[in-house]
Order: C-alpha cells, then sequence, then structure tokens
C-alpha cells in the first residue's frame, strides 16, 4: 500500500534528518582526530555509520511501501568546538532533535492509520531512547575527565574499545 503524501514526505525528510546527523559525527570524529583522541574518533565514526544505515532503513521502507525517495542537500556541519564536552553536548542536543523529529513521525503516521509506519517507527523511538542515554552518560564522563589530559587518555581508550562492540 503506498504512503499517505504528506507522510512521505516527512519519511523522506526524515532520511536527510538522519544523513546528516552522519555528516555531523563525521566531523565530529575530525575534531577529535585533531585532539589526539583517536577513541573518541572512532567511536563517533562508528555513530556516524549508524546515522546512515537509520537513513537507509527509512529509504528501505519508502521503497518497499512503492513510495519514491528523494533526498535533499546535507548543510556543512560544525568542526570546531570549545572543547570536548562541548562537542558530546552538539551531539547529545542533535539527538534529542531527532528524537522529537521521530516523536513528530509516529504522530503523523497515527494521524493518517498508517500502522505499519507506526510499527517500523516504534524500533526509531527505541534507537532514540538508547542514544539519548549513550549521549548523556558520555557528556558526564567526559565533563568528570576535561582538565585532566590522564583522565581523557583513560576515557579516550574506554571510547575506542566500546566503538569495536559498538
Amino acid at each position: 500500500m503506498k504512503l499517505d503524501t504528506q507522510l512521505a514526505k516527512a519519511l523522506n525528510a526524515q532520511i536527510n534528518v538522519e544523513l546528516s546527523a552522519s555528516h555531523n559525527y563525521l566531523a565530529i570524529a575530525a575534531y577529535f582526530d585533531a585532539q589526539g583522541l583517536g577513541g573518541f574518533a572512532k567511536w563517533f565514526r562508528a555513530q556516524s555509520a549508524e546515522e546512515t544505515e537509520h537513513g537507509m532503513r527509512l529509504y528501505d521502507y519508502i521503497q518497499r511501501r512503492d513510495d519514491r525517495v528523494a533526498l535533499e542537500a546535507i548543510a556543512q556541519p560544525k568542526a570546531d568546538f570549545q572543547s570536548p564536552s562541548a562537542a558530546i553536548s552538539a551531539a547529545l542536543d542533535m539527538e534529542k532533535d531527532v528524537s522529537e523529529k521521530i516523536n513528530n513521525l509516529y504522530s503523523l503516521s497515527k494521524d493518517v492509520d498508517d500502522y505499519a509506519t507506526q510499527t517500523m517507527l516504534a524500533w526509531f523511538i527505541d534507537e532514540q531512547v538508547e542514544e539519548e542515554d549513550s549521549f548523556r552518560a558520555l557528556l558526564d564522563k567526559t565533563e568528570a575527565a576535561e582538565g585532566d589530559r590522564w583522565n581523557m587518555l583513560v576515557l579516550d581508550k574506554e571510547m575506542g574499545c566500546a566503538a569495536t562492540t559498538h
């Protein structure tokens, strides 16, 4: 069954949101590489890949619903931050924005009685709860370690290991 026109447009916009998040996480990874924090960079590269997967999940869903994917331009990401915690705080804010957009998509799918889309979006809602929790915990650890290079390096090592199990 073909998607409602308004819902199809909103799902396409969400692909752009996910790919934009991927692009932003890659820029944050580059920031951490420049800071000599390769573990953080590796973790953010893994986050970037995950966001691309989310975009492709929506892409595939739109295709399966016999609709057309319409991609838009992605804005240049912010590349410099005042501190590691500022970069992570920006990422957390982005995740909160993504959560809001997913919730709005879910509401729209309810409004147009599209139960299949509601089911598909339930996975994204659960994923966003996990993402926000993960970023909040990382921000807390980073704020605690910041200002002490040794602690940042220990946390960096932890982040590099987390990226391989992510």
